[in-house]
């Protein structure tokens, strides 16, 4: 965790095969990172790491239920984000989706990511 950079709260975009997705994903100083999706019913959660002086990855889970609230699986998400500018990134991600005792169901990987870094309103 060497970037400071991209400590806060950034806003996201996936290309969710041309349909754009809105997001918020916050990255805290001790590596834990907590996203969320207008596609998802729940919050992420993860961690993430620097892999060289302008990219960085991570990755969370997002715990899945049915309407009565039974767990009815996961999706871990991975993506790899490179700096353009110090408030904005852009990258790749995918996710893997697996049942509740763990098995996989399906991939995929390759989807566009765009983010830009907010601070407090005015």
């Amino acid at each position: 965790m060497s970037d400071a950079r991209l400590v806060g709260t950034w806003t996201t975009q996936l290309d969710d095969d041309g349909k754009a997705v809105p997001g918020l994903v916050c990255f805290s100083a001790d590596g834990t990172v907590v996203s969320t999706q207008l596609n998802t019913k729940n919050i992420g959660l993860g961690t993430w790491r620097s892999t060289g002086p302008h990219s960085f990855e991570y990755g969370f889970h997002i715990l899945a239920a049915d309407p009565e609230g039974n767990h009815v699986g996961e999706a871990h998400v991975r993506v790899s984000g490179e700096f353009v500018s110090d408030t904005e990134w852009q990258g790749n991600g995918g996710a893997e989706f697996f049942d509740p005792q763990g098995t996989k169901l399906r991939g995929h990987a390759g989807s566009k990511v765009t983010a830009g870094k907010f601070g407090i309103d005015d």
